[in-house]
């Protein structure tokens, strides 16, 4: 009998994604749209800095944070993007970065894993020498997805082309804001500054091998992560049920996760049809 139950939950699983991978690919696609151009200028690092609340993040990671943010070997500024999305929803998966990343192993995705391990910290893998942790250090998020989230990381890469493992830190901040358009309709517009220290022993090898593709790839991963995340609220718009499902079949995460994806799935879609009969949209606040 066990073995039939197993059987049948990974039938039931099959079918989820399936069917969520039906939905998000004949959904009206939410394509992200660069708004500025990605930048490693001066100007644009003297504001991120400005805009890092030192005092602010968790007194444990400070020294790290400091640290790489005063001997950084790599600044880029991301490509500002903006998607259709309802703005909670955005809000949500930006707080929830392990419940993100299970979903696109659910659907087949990546196989990248982030597995929590405490409130804000996640332990990293991607099964192809990459090992790490990742902490939220702080946060200031709320509904209108008007978002500051301060990230710190470090890992270690192991692998080809190098002959040893190649170590490093990271500070991320991250920062949203959303506008109704005249048509009703809810935008979400992301920003990512990188502050990346790598080791004096790594640093020439990094040079020499990967640092010409390090920002075109991680432009066009933050790309696709902001059209998912699109994706996903439009998804949730018709068919919050099929959310539902997907929500219920995600291993490793909490059950509180869970519920509250499922609230934002009908959210959404309850949204969406009183959007249809509204006639006077509101301007929320724009995105810095």
């Amino acid at each position: 009998m066990h073995g039939r139950s197993r059987r049948g939950i990974c039938a039931s699983a099959a079918i989820v994604v399936g069917t969520v991978c039906g939905l998000l690919a004949t959904a009206r696609p939410a394509y992200a749209i660069e708004t500025s151009r990605a930048s490693t200028s001066a100007a644009s690092r003297a504001d991120a800095l400005r805009s890092i609340p030192l005092r602010k993040l968790d007194p444990r990671y400070r020294q790290s944070v400091q640290q790489v943010l005063n001997d950084t070997s790599l600044y880029r500024r991301l490509p500002t993007m903006m998607v259709e999305c309802h703005p909670p929803m955005f809000t949500f998966m930006a707080k929830n970065p392990d419940l993100l990343v299970q979903i696109w192993r659910q659907l087949g995705i990546s196989n990248v894993n982030l597995v929590r391990t405490g409130t804000n910290a996640y332990r990293l893998t991607d099964n192809v020498g990459t090992t790490g942790k990742l902490v939220i250090v702080e946060q200031t998020c709320d509904d209108l997805a008007q978002n500051r989230i301060v990230m710190y990381a470090e890992g270690a890469y192991e692998g080809k082309p190098f002959k040893r493992p190649m170590t490093a830190q990271c500070v991320m901040l991250l920062r949203s804001g959303s506008v109704k358009e005249t048509n009703g309709r809810p935008y979400v517009a992301a920003r990512l500054d990188t502050f990346v220290r790598i080791d004096r022993t790594s640093l020439e090898l990094f040079a020499k091998a990967l640092h010409p593709l390090v920002g075109k790839n991680a432009d066009r991963n933050f790309s696709d992560t902001i059209t998912f995340i699109g994706n996903l609220s439009q998804a949730a718009e018709t068919r919050p049920v099929t959310i539902e499902r997907l929500a219920l079949s995600l291993p490793h995460t909490s059950s509180g996760q869970r519920s509250e994806l499922v609230q934002l799935a009908y959210q959404c879609s309850k949204q969406k049809s009183a959007s249809a009969v509204s006639t006077g949209p509101r301007l929320a606040r724009t995105a810095d």
